[in-house]
């Protein structure tokens, strides 16, 4: 009797911790290998929901319609683990596609409540807030996605702009930067994408602190957003605006910081200096432009984006080193044509000598780049030389 008795505990023994190991195989390869999970235990619903899932999205990518009875098969086991959340995910999908928008917010709920800290219910509930104009309850999804998804503000920024557009979302968004400076960046870059954005942009990045002391990125993103809309005179505005750079500044000269003094402020209406193997040019701090440049290959040395209005001007600057510079030059070409308007080689003569020449911006040439190029010769041949003085300036009509 004992022996028997023994055997039987031996085998409920066996039975269990192969259930466990079973279940631990499962709870594995469910999500990542279902087929390989469903050999060990088809019947379970992990593996059951993973592969009718799999099934669903093989047919909704090859736009193929989605197979019905899966999503019964989905909904008729929900019953053997009543804490899964992917049957309320599948119902609530299905009826947002038969437009029963009441019924999918209620599914999405029941989906939430089973897994709090669940990403998917919260994805899908912040999707459904906001194409039923519930925008302020998707603004509180949208930041418990943030917090629980590390790095995934750049994939929710789209929803974020999207709620940003809406009656009072500008308001509660601002008040959200306010207490979560990090999100800032993200989102408004993704708002700089539209050159219509700018204002919005612009009133949002008052509120709360950038959690850079650099120049915000998505600043750079809205401004060229601005000059591929051929909005130029924006894009100087909303640039100046950022920059802090007073409206008496820019009408002070045509060309911003034209004494090389090394301002830190961003192109594209301050200097750029583009890294180049081919040469360099480097403010001396002192109103001077050192270039050297090695011949090479063709390289912009330095540049930046001008708005002149139609009229004559010249472009005049000092050489202050007595060496033939004429592959280096300063060139004046309208955006977005190209058409060039002037090329001024800093040419080949006497110390301090003074280069220039007049040139006429067209009516249809709204803004202007004006670029240091180097032009590789057949041999190439070191210049190194010095520039100072540069202006521009409109001529009497």
């Amino acid at each position: 009797m004992k022996i028997a008795r023994s055997i039987a505990i031996a085998l409920l023994a066996m039975l269990a911790i192969g259930q466990v190991v079973r279940q631990a195989f499962v709870t594995r390869y469910s999500h990542s290998n279902p087929a390989l999970a469903g050999s060990l235990w088809a019947s379970h619903p992990d593996v059951s929901f993973k592969l009718d899932l799999d099934r669903i999205a093989v047919a909704a990518v090859s736009g193929a319609p989605i197979p019905r009875d899966r999503i019964s098969h989905i909904l008729a086991r929900a019953k053997w683990a009543p804490l899964a959340v992917e049957p309320f995910l599948v119902r609530g999908v299905d009826a947002q596609t038969a437009g029963n928008d009441g019924l999918a917010e209620q599914a999405f709920l029941a989906a939430k409540r089973r897994d709090h800290r669940s990403i998917a219910p919260r994805y899908f509930l912040a999707g459904q807030y906001l194409r039923t104009n519930q925008p302020g309850k998707g603004l509180v999804e949208l930041g418990a996605l943030t917090r629980l998804v590390p790095n995934t503000i750049n994939t929710l920024a789209p929803y974020y702009a999207a709620y940003a557009e809406q009656a009072g979302g500008e308001a509660r968004l601002a008040q959200m930067f306010r207490l979560h400076p990090g999100l800032k960046p993200a989102i408004l870059s993704q708002l700089s994408d539209e050159a219509g954005n700018a204002d919005l942009v612009l009133r949002l990045s008052r509120a709360g602190k950038e959690p850079s002391s650099e120049p915000p990125v998505w600043a750079a993103r809205l401004i060229e957003s601005l000059l591929n809309a051929g909005q130029y005179a924006k894009a100087r505005e909303v640039w100046a605006k950022i920059s802090n750079v007073p409206v008496s500044t820019l009408a002070q000269t045509p060309i911003f910081d034209n004494q090389f003094r090394g301002s830190h402020l961003s192109p594209p209406f301050n200097w750029s200096f583009p890294p180049s193997g081919s040469g360099v040019a480097e403010p001396a701090g002192d109103g001077t432009l050192h270039i050297t440049f090695y011949g090479r290959d063709n390289a912009v040395l330095a540049g930046q984006t001008l708005l002149l209005k139609p009229g004559s001007y010249r472009l005049s600057f000092n050489v202050f080193d007595p060496v033939d510079a004429s592959t280096v030059s300063w060139t004046i070409a309208c955006r977005p044509s190209g058409q060039k308007l002037v090329g001024l080689p800093l040419g080949k003569g006497a110390t301090g000598r003074k280069m220039s020449a007049t040139f006429d911006v067209p009516s249809d040439c709204p803004a202007q780049q004006l670029q240091l190029t180097g032009l590789a010769p057949e041999f190439p041949e070191t210049v190194d030389v010095t520039i100072g003085g540069l202006d521009l300036s409109r001529l009497p009509q």
